[in-house]
């Protein structure tokens, strides 16, 4: 009676336990500001020619399968097009796949995995929020109707993706179905840029008290407003919010009566907003320049929350998603391409952080970026790239009417400062060229050293160290119900422990996303993640143990998958 009364505590006990672990355990919120960028939306096609360019159809969240038609103009042929698909994750933890289908041919089954995502056509960002876009697609696209469905692995057995379809957009460029230069088409100048920026508030990013508040889009290249009869601007975003003010500028002025332009059409919330607006009379020679806002500070307190009178300065969050700017003109004015290049690194238009230090000696990917700035084409050109007056790339490559080609770039360099230069030349487009300095970092070069461990005290080391008491004290529990222990191990008194470890970067360049882990006699039992440690600098890492009084050995290791520096020490606890 008296062992069966101790198993029925016992079993009492490890409930008690497991719940309380349960209750402290919380996944730490992602917060991603946007892809690719956060600050802007990319630029993705530019031209000048004879034609039009379409873009539509949007709705409201919805269960997939989705299906959405497009009626693009007829006795049109389409030159360029992108398709898009917008699917709510729920989290960004979540994982799932959309697949699309249009005009009856299929896209493809594409994975969304949230924060593990890495399929270059997906651009997730948020709490979930996917704009998924789909290449070479014009010569799917024809004149008149077109039908796109999406689906996705809502409702599959096991699935966790919310995966509903906020809406299918179809960005089409057309010209006149002859094609030739005496087209009744208007002349055009038109640029399409997207990604997927959120623009949130502190509310919205979990732990960490950040904002995201605003992004632009740069609309580069040349137009003579004098000879423009008519420019409009379509905007594309997800998950605004009725009630909730955001604000869309245009060359420094607001469009949409001032506030609430993303309202989920008028109402529906969590959904989709594609809306035009006419910039004729805004439109500049060059600098053209569009930004969102997700709210203005309008009581002057220094954040975009709540004003004197409890009401919403700015949208929660938002997704601004798409920007389409057309231009009609009166007479023709681009007549021939005109062809320029540049040279960027990656992450450099990114975070500030990100700006330093991404050439490290060894191989490096670098972009050439050729952007036709005059008549839209679809012929060959060659991009040339030396280093220090060696070359390094010469290939033929094909422009097409988005007017953009990136074409990445591999550079095995050398530590020290190097000038690259690029030029493109084309039959049709003359000649471009770029002279670029570069300075290439010493790889970074990590080295970790154990500190003094010290009695866990307080804060979120205690509850850390407390949280490990119970996981240990529960495995003894359960040990002894299974038999694995007739004796309850009460001869060493259990104690806690902060170790602190020094990790420090003795190269140039930063070290990005590496690992930090501790064993104890043997054991592997912490592991953090480090994203980001400069060149030159060091940053501490407290682990909490809980031990067994007496002799312990502690090992920590840095980089374990790269090159593995290690320290070890023996401590009396």
């Amino acid at each position: 009676m008296k062992k069966k009364s101790l198993l029925v505590v016992l079993l009492l006990l490890v409930a008690v336990l497991v719940a309380t672990l349960q209750a402290q355990t919380a996944g730490a919120s992602y917060s991603f500001d946007g892809t690719p960028y956060a600050d802007k939306l990319d630029l993705v096609a530019h031209g000048n020619f004879n034609g039009g360019v379409y873009v539509g159809e949007s709705h409201k969240l919805a269960d997939p399968p989705f299906t959405q038609t497009f009626a693009v103009p007829e006795n049109v042929r389409v030159k360029w097009a992108r398709l898009y698909v917008g699917v709510w994750g729920g989290t960004e933890r979540y994982e799932g796949w959309v697949q699309t289908t249009l005009n009856g041919q299929d896209l493809g089954k594409t994975a969304l995995r949230g924060v593990n995502d890495e399929n270059p056509n997906v651009y997730c960002s948020g709490h979930g929020v996917y704009w998924v876009f789909y290449d070479g697609v014009a010569k799917k696209v024809k004149a008149g109707l077109n039908t796109a469905t999406a689906t996705t692995s809502r409702g599959e057995r096991g699935n966790q993706l919310d995966g509903r379809i906020y809406s299918i957009i179809l960005v089409a460029v057309y010209e006149n179905g002859d094609g030739g230069a005496n087209a009744k088409a208007p002349e055009i100048s038109f640029w399409v840029a997207d990604g997927n920026a959120n623009l949130h508030g502190q509310g919205w990013t979990g732990k960490l008290a950040t904002t995201n508040d605003f992004a632009s889009v740069q609309f580069d290249g040349s137009v003579e407003p004098a000879n423009v009869a008519a420019a409009n601007l379509t905007v594309v975003y997800l998950a605004g919010n009725p009630g909730e003010p955001d604000y869309l500028e245009f060359n420094g002025q607001d469009l949409g009566g001032g506030e609430e332009v993303a309202n989920c059409g008028d109402g529906e919330t969590y959904g989709i907003d594609l809306k035009t607006f006419e910039v004729t009379k805004f439109l500049q020679a060059t600098e053209n320049r569009l930004l969102f806002l997700r709210g203005k500070d309008t009581n002057h307190d220094g954040k975009i929350d709540t004003d004197d009178e409890g009401q919403q300065e700015g949208e929660h969050y938002l997704h601004p998603v798409l920007a389409v700017l057309v231009a009609r003109h009166e007479s023709t004015e681009k007549v021939l391409p005109d062809l320029s290049v540049r040279l960027e690194q990656e992450g450099e238009e990114g975070q500030e952080r990100e700006e330093r230090g991404n050439l490290t000696e060894g191989e490096n990917t670098l972009t050439a970026v050729v952007t036709n700035y005059g008549r839209s084409f679809e012929g060959d050109f060659l991009l040339k790239v030396s280093a220090d007056e060696s070359e390094i790339y010469s290939q033929v490559l094909q422009m097409d009417y988005s007017g953009i080609k990136k074409q990445p770039l591999r550079w095995n360099a050398t530590h020290g400062t190097h000038t690259l230069k690029a030029e493109v030349t084309a039959d049709s487009g003359g000649k471009s060229e770029v002279q670029r300095e570069f300075f290439v970092l010493s790889s970074s070069d990590l080295s970790v050293r154990i500190l003094t461990p010290v009695p866990a005290k307080g804060g979120e080391a205690e509850e850390k160290a407390e949280k490990t008491l119970k996981t240990q004290l529960l495995q003894r529990l359960l040990d002894f119900l299974l038999g694995k222990s007739e004796q309850a191990e009460a001869e060493s008194e259990l104690v806690k422990y902060s170790v602190p470890v020094e990790v420090k970067n003795e190269g140039e360049a930063a070290a990005r996303n590496f690992k930090l882990a501790l064993y104890l006699d043997g054991e592997k039992t912490k592991t953090k993640k480090i994203e980001w440690l400069e060149g030159g600098e060091s940053a501490t890492e407290e682990f909490s143990i809980v031990v067994a009084e007496g002799k312990h050995h502690v090992r920590a290791v840095v980089d374990e998958e790269g090159r593995v520096k290690e320290n070890e020490i023996s401590f009396d606890f």
